[in-house]
């Protein structure tokens, strides 16, 4: 039995030295002041080490202070135990108490001299000990000293201090708390009762690691939110983080496609660039011979339009000479019409015949007036002049009826002659027009000709013929390229496949092997562990053992009784009661040879270095297992990482492939839709085409059919001017006839008015010639109108001399103008139309001419755009490779691709990718942080969420893509699922291992509550009883039903079930809002570092004292009078420290507590005795202390204190009793 033997202390606490035994109930009597509390503290320390919880009052000393004054003060514990006592050297080392273990019974010379002088120099008292008795270094940590005392000793470097145990208990710590609990009188505390009961049960820390579980789930909601993204549909049915990542990836794919787009671009640029150099000088010749044969065709039209002026002006000065003449004669018939020209003319033309009359008048008159002397002489000399006058006048008149035929012939005459010649000019006129219309009709015709061939030759032509080929040539390529790359991508899939099962079987082998080596090890772990069991279960029995005994009691008996006694049944059993006799060198009274047994006997020390030794190999199995994982690990992540590698250098060119198969759909529509367009190009071509030559063809048939036309318009025109010249002849001969017959019927119509004149007058003469007959007088009257009637001609003759010039005017310009105009106007209109004919015929040479020049302005125009679009193409050029954002320095080294692109083209194609590049890039961008917004920085699948360089997005989308590819979200749920599963199923696991003692900690209270009634002693107290009640803890509440949950559906839960979409839905939703609600009381209590078998129950204490009853309750601050008080506490520590001793006694041995009780003069004598009986059979010696003594045969030891003259506290012994108290 162990337990502590004998305090001293030396110059400690004004104490100079006293030895206080302690194997016994130690009484402290004295009055106020003399130091009883002060060695009832230092005999507390021995077993809490707290200087804090000695109840030193902060305005007294420090414990080091007070009891370390000196460099020589000390306290020294004596420890007795089964093989010998050991000491406890407390000392102050640097300003602290410090502990020193020497393994021997205090002698007080290690200390004291023989002057009593107390060594202060450590070296003369290790000296003073000597070197055959164990003396430990400093222990300057008091928790390690408490592990020391109380035999928490199985960490390596606490094994050398494993004999200094009173106990050996890893749970020990509610011990000198409780004996603390006694000395301080502190509340009643039912956690803390029960913390009591719990750490006497067993030394395996029984309790579930919340720390692990907060490390394990803390992440769970995000993992299992991060794993559901992925799983998770709208209401539209689509899994919204699936359709941005596939936008993600096909935009980096897109944006990669585009890059090397750009590269081959680039390429495409430098090649079109040295092509467009090298095509520069022969545009320059070609638009050089162009020119020169541009300015011949403008030369020959120049001189065209010169020639062409010339006839012009000719005809033209005709045409104004004959509308001059016109005018003229316009104006002098007006002018002739306003003079009445024809009655001049008729005047004048009566001229002579006026003057005959007058000379007729004048001889009529003369003979009227001379003398006849006959007067019918006379008159009839009259009436035959009468008749010769008339005779005359008629003959004259005959005569100019005859000079008027003659004339009218004449002009008859001419104007056959001028018939003839008219007929003859106009048909030369209009043979020259004919001809020219024939040459028209001819051209026409050929024109006709040559339009019909442009027709045929329109219905086979192909204007597109180039670009329908190119594009039909492009769809073809697209169209094998789309199956190379679907072949070359599929390649590169079954490449991946074979690398990534390539990886999975190198993995398996070396899953396999390690495996193997692990179940190697791990059976060997398991013969250790069960090797381990057993010489646990031996060293766990070695207190109170019979080879404990025997260690104690007979030397060397390994060479004895050792080779004979068997381990388990008789060394290391507990009931055989050993004891000495004097039959020794015996066995029942038989002796045996012993040394010709060979048997290795196991002291309990070799079972322990054994034990160590197993355990040490126990460890190195243990590492070689976690060294095997870790290679394991290590092994795969090399072998993953080059695989890894090759499949993402394949994986790049898959995704280049892909994205280039992507745009080939769109390339393929655009290069149909060009195709369609070239076709649609080519078809409305040929039809404008034929509608254009249909419709010159049907010009040119309306201009034959109007040249036919304009042709049988002059032959009409010829012939209706032929006939018009037959009919100007026979109007001028009709005119020319009437006129003749006009003037003889006038001048008959004279004669017959000169025959009625001369009738007239021949009568007047008859008339004149009876008058004269009659009167003989001449006739006055007569005479008289003779007169008037010359008067009359004299006056006609003035004014015919004064119009005789005009119409000699009239003559000549009737001759010259009239009679000419009807030629005059047929000149002019074959004047103009040989103007027009001219003009026409010129028309015909100028715009063939024209049309040459307009050929070759078109094809110099042509050849300049050609020169322009290679010089603006160059030009691009040379501003787009200074441009530092479309041409960073070194992108242009590409080298070159063959193509039929302009530079202009290239240039505008490469800005446009450049740009939709950058466009592409920010709309990547924005997917990018659009999808890693789903995620925090911490996610699940470690994607990073800080990207800032462009490359840092790439590398991102490249990763989703292999995420995505080898979906990887499967592994994850299939990880996460299994992870979490196996959470809930640990839990579930440990929740029962802290609830399966749940009997034995109601059998423990049991019998607690029953040993307070069986043993109580105070009639006071009426009843002291403990009762469990379930937990209200909400995180235990909250593991109890995960408990449940699992054990009602652990055969529910699979590898993938957290996640699954089957008919296990509730179960999945029920387990996920368990590890929720978990992970949230883990993480609103982050300082709650486990969850103990404590917090399973909950535990309340009831105490009746005479007529007061506390209720059910966890806490009790004070029980009725301070001695009621005192009392009860005392009552229910000293039990909790019993249900301590007896678990722990069980494994180690007995072993003895003392408890210290102040001022035990508060309890009546009986209640003293009553409390002492009550610790002393369970093994628990008191030392109390009091002013009086009082009960002295219930103490072994009565210690009686005062001060000395230099206040020194002096403990002098009083009684000592042999009882077993």
């Amino acid at each position: 039995m162990r337990y502590l033997n004998k305090i001293i202390f030396l110059n400690s606490a004004h104490i100079p030295y006293t030895e206080v035994c302690l194997d016994g109930n130690v009484h402290f009597i004295g009055t106020q002041g003399v130091g009883k509390s002060t060695l009832l503290r230092a005999l507390l320390f021995f077993y809490n080490a707290d200087k804090l919880k000695l109840g030193i009052p902060k305005e007294k000393k420090s414990f080091d202070a007070f009891y370390f004054p000196y460099s020589n003060s000390y306290i020294v514990y004596e420890v007795m135990r089964e093989n010998g006592a050991y000491c406890v050297v407390a000392v102050k080392s640097q300003g602290r108490v410090a502990f020193r273990f020497v393994d021997a019974p205090f002698e007080s010379y290690w200390f004291v001299n023989e002057q009593n002088e107390v060594y202060a120099d450590w070296s003369r008292i290790r000296e003073h000990i000597g070197k055959k008795c164990q003396v430990t270094p400093l222990v300057s940590g008091y928790e390690t000293y408490r592990d020391i005392i109380f035999g928490n000793n199985r960490k390596q470097e606490l094994l050398i201090y494993r004999k200094f145990a009173i106990v050996e208990s890893a749970k020990y710590q509610n011990i000198p708390r409780t004996i603390q609990n006694v000395f301080l009188n502190s509340k009643l505390d039912a956690d803390f009762i029960k913390d009591t009961i719990i750490r006497s049960m067993s030394d395996e820390d029984i309790s579930v690691d919340l720390s692990f579980y907060r490390s394990q789930i803390k992440e769970f909601e995000q993992e299992y939110n991060d794993v559901m993204l992925w799983f998770t549909k709208n209401k539209n049915g689509e899994i919204p983080i699936r359709k941005i990542a596939d936008k993600v990836m096909n935009s980096y794919r897109d944006l990669i496609y585009t890059h090397r787009q750009i590269e081959e671009e680039r390429a495409e640029l430098n090649y079109a660039e040295k092509q467009a150099l090298q095509e520069l000088p022969q545009f320059r010749e070609k638009i050089t011979n162009t020119e020169a044969e541009r300015e011949r065709g403008l030369r020959l039209i120049s001189e065209l339009q010169q020639k062409r002026k010339k006839e012009e002006e000719v005809l033209i000065g005709d045409i104004r000479v004959v509308e001059e003449d016109l005018k003229k004669a316009r104006r002098q018939r007006q002018y002739y019409e306003q003079i009445g020209i024809e009655e001049l003319i008729r005047r004048v033309s009566q001229e002579e015949f006026q003057n005959q009359e007058l000379e007729r008048m004048r001889i009529m008159k003369s003979e009227l007036t001379r003398a006849y002397q006959d007067v019918l002489s006379k008159y009839r000399s009259l009436t035959e002049n009468l008749e010769i006058d008339f005779r005359s006048f008629e003959n004259n008149k005959q005569s100019l009826i005859l000079e008027k035929g003659t004339a009218v012939s004449r002009l008859q005459e001419e104007a056959m002659q001028n018939l003839r010649s008219e007929e003859e000019w106009v048909r030369s006129a209009f043979e020259e027009k004919l001809q020219a219309v024939d040459a028209k009709m001819l051209q026409l015709r050929d024109e006709q000709a040559q339009t019909g061939r442009q027709q045929v030759k329109a219905s086979y032509e192909a204007p597109y013929k180039k670009e329908i080929s190119d594009c039909e040539e492009s769809i073809g390529e697209l169209n094998q390229r789309d199956q190379e790359l679907n072949f070359l991508i599929h390649r590169h899939q079954m490449d991946i496949d074979r690398l990534r099962q390539e990886c999975g079987i190198l993995r398996k082998e070396l899953e396999m092997e390690a495996q193997n080596k692990i179940e190697d090890i791990c059976k060997e772990k398991e013969n250790l562990e069960e090797e381990l069991r057993v010489l646990n279960a031996l060293i766990e029995k070695r207190k109170g053992s019979f080879a404990e005994w025997l260690e104690s009691n007979k030397p060397d008996w390994q060479d004895s009784i050792g080779k004979i006694a068997n381990e388990e049944a008789v060394l290391y059993n507990n009931g055989l009661n050993p004891r000495l006799t004097d039959n020794s060198g015996t066995l029942f009274g038989v002796s045996l040879n012993l040394s010709a047994i060979e048997q290795n006997i196991r002291t309990p020390e070799d079972l322990k270095q054994e034990r160590l030794a197993k355990q040490h190999i126990l460890q190195e199995s243990n590492n070689q297992l976690v060294h095997l994982s870790e290679e394991l690990n290590s092994e795969i992540e090399r072998l993953e990482k080059k695989y890894s590698k090759l499949v993402r250098e394949i994986a790049d060119k898959q995704h280049l492939l892909e994205a280039e198969r992507m745009q080939l759909p769109t390339k393929l529509k655009n290069l149909q839709v060009a195709l369609s367009s070239w076709r649609t190009k080519e078809g409305e071509w040929k039809r404008i085409r034929t509608e254009e030559i249909q419709e010159a063809l049907n010009e040119i048939a309306h201009r034959l059919y109007r040249i036919e036309e304009e042709k049988k318009k002059i032959v009409d025109e010829r012939e209706r001017r032929l006939k018009a010249c037959q009919k100007n002849y026979k109007e001028q001969k009709t005119g020319l006839q009437k006129e003749l017959e006009q003037y003889v019927s006038n001048i008959k119509s004279e004669i017959n008015l000169r025959k009625q004149q001369l009738e007239e007058r021949k009568k007047e003469l008859r008339q004149a010639q009876e008058t004269e007959l009659g009167g003989k007088g001449a006739d006055t009257v007569t005479i008289r109108k003779y007169d008037a009637r010359i008067e009359q001609i004299q006056k006609e003759l003035v004014y015919i001399r004064e119009h005789r010039s005009q119409v000699t005017y009239y003559e000549k310009d009737k001759q010259e103008l009239f009679d000419k105009e009807p030629f005059m106007r047929s000149c002019k209109k074959d004047l103009e139309d040989k103007l027009a004919a001219l003009n026409e015929r010129f028309d015909l040479r100028e715009k063939k001419l024209q049309l040459q020049r307009k050929n070759v302005e078109e094809a110099l125009t042509k050849l300049r755009q050609g020169l322009q679009l290679l010089e603006n193409g160059l030009n691009k050029v040379e501003v787009f490779q200074e441009d530092d954002i479309f041409c960073p320095p070194g992108s242009m080294e590409v080298g070159e691709k063959n193509t039929k692109k302009s530079c202009d083209a290239i240039v505008e194609g490469l800005k446009s990718l450049i740009i939709s590049a950058i466009r592409k890039k920010e709309e990547f961008r924005k997917v990018v942080i659009q999808f890693k917004g789903y995620f925090s920085a911490k996610n699940t699948f470690h994607f990073r969420t800080e990207l800032i360089s462009e490359q840092d997005y790439y590398d991102f989308a490249s990763n989703l893509c292999e995420f995505v590819d080898n979906d990887k979200i499967s592994d994850y749920r299939k990880h996460i699922s299994e992870r979490y599963t196996d959470i809930i199923r640990r839990i579930s696991k440990e929740v029962g291992d802290l609830t399966r003692n749940e009997g034995e900690i109601r059998k423990t209270i049991d019998a607690i509550n029953t040993d307070f009634i069986e043993r109580n002693f105070a009639g006071v107290i009426k009843e002291i009883a403990l009762r469990p009640l379930p937990s209200s803890d909400k995180l235990m509440q909250l593991l109890l039903e995960i408990k449940r949950f699992n054990d009602e559906n652990q055969h529910s839960m699979g590898e993938v079930n957290l996640f699954a979409q089957d008919s296990r839905e509730n179960v999945n939703a029920i387990a996920v809002r368990y590890l929720l609600s978990f992970m949230k009381h883990l993480l609103e209590d982050p300082g709650r570092k486990q969850l103990a078998l404590a917090d399973t129950f909950k535990l309340e204490f009831r105490v009746k004292e005479n007529d007061n009853d506390t209720g059910w309750v966890e806490k009790i601050a004070n029980v009725g009078s301070d001695g009621t008080d005192i009392l009860v506490k005392a009552m229910v520590n000293i039990m909790l420290i019993n249900v301590f001793k007896e678990k722990a006694s069980r494994k180690f041995g007995d072993f003895k507590i003392h408890c210290m009780m102040d001022e035990i003069g508060k309890l009546h004598p009986n209640n003293v005795k009553g409390i002492l009986d009550f610790a002393n059979c369970r093994n628990i010696l008191l030392v109390n202390s009091s002013p009086t003594t009082y009960n002295v045969e219930d103490y072994r030891y009565t210690y009686l204190l005062s001060k000395d003259g230099h206040s020194n506290t002096r403990v002098v012994p009083l009684i000592k009793y042999s009882s077993n108290r």
